[in-house]
């Protein structure tokens, strides 16, 4: 498989609620998903709460839910929920939205 196909890939929108905002968890989840060679964004919301979109390969998803659930070193993640969604096929990296 090529990684311009995405047949098989899945995409998760994660909701990541707790101590998540001014701990680097935006750097931090960038580094992850690009370990993994996900593709997606993250970014703070207005509520306190962290929103990462991210896709790739099923074991790579869900091996990135793990890493979310405990979050860097700073965070203190209290609650995570998840949403599946559509696969984008025009998406080619992993970004910050500011």
């Amino acid at each position: 498989m090529t990684y311009d196909d995405k047949t098989n890939f899945i995409r998760v929108r994660a909701l990541i609620a707790g101590r998540v905002q001014h701990v680097g968890f935006r750097y931090w989840a960038c580094e992850q998903a690009e370990r993994l060679g996900l593709t997606g964004e993250v970014e703070n919301l207005d509520d306190g709460r962290v929103m990462i979109v991210f896709q790739g390969m099923p074991e790579l998803v869900n091996e990135m839910k793990e890493k979310l659930r405990r979050g860097p070193s700073m965070a203190i993640v209290r609650q995570v929920i998840f949403y599946r969604e559509r696969v984008k096929d025009d998406e080619t990296n992993f970004a910050p939205v500011y």
